[in-house]
């Protein structure tokens, strides 16, 4: 089975304050490089054979942590693993958006395929990029190889919901934390998740 582990990039000062993120390209806070320097070690001794990330500098940041310990690979950036664009909401609290634009926000979490922030992504956009480089990597890649990919909390949570729970409205229900993971086995047809505590 190929195996993909799907790790978020560190803290930012923007996660720290809790405003969206989106394409800002903003870099890891001194918190963010030990998470994930944190990664790295976890992923020391598993046996990659492909990184890829987002090209945002927080994730490629975070990359280069985990590719110290795996000379053999080279980090591969790509835009297709970005975060959702959150257009004119970038930067913004949930509390300042909320505030200032309640209805547009309240549409949005209700029919994110149908609604995007203004000037933004909708998660069908989200999807279909995303998905793309799914079919690439499972084209390109070999049954037997181990995959990681650092990319952010929106990405993370479309696979897990829409490609592992067969559930899109699961995608709310993800928590992943800077610098956490998820893991899951394609065996040909279906992405099965794998717990860590399972995996040793």
């Amino acid at each position: 089975m190929m195996r993909i582990i799907w790790l978020r990039h560190g803290e930012t000062r923007a996660n720290r304050e809790r405003r969206y993120c989106g394409h800002e390209n903003i870099s890891l806070n001194e918190r963010g490089w030990r998470q994930a320097e944190q990664a790295a070690l976890r992923l020391a001794r598993v046996p990659l054979t492909g990184l890829y990330c987002s090209d945002l500098d927080r994730c490629v940041r975070t990359a280069e942590a985990v590719e110290v310990y795996h000379p053999g690979i080279r980090r591969q950036p790509t835009p297709l693993l970005r975060e959702l664009s959150f257009g004119a909401w970038e930067g913004l609290t949930y509390e300042e958006i909320n505030s200032s634009n309640p209805e547009h926000l309240r549409r949005w979490i209700d029919q994110p395929d149908r609604v995007s922030p203004p000037g933004g992504e909708r998660m069908v956009e989200l999807e279909e990029r995303l998905s793309r480089w799914l079919r690439e990597v499972i084209e390109t890649r070999t049954s037997t190889e181990t995959v990681a990919v650092v990319s952010h909390g929106g990405p993370i949570r479309w696979f897990l919901s829409h490609q592992v729970w067969q559930d899109p409205d699961g995608f709310w229900r993800v928590r992943i934390p800077p610098g956490g993971c998820a893991v899951a086995d394609w065996d040909g047809g279906h992405w099965t998740e794998v717990n860590e505590a399972e995996d040793g």
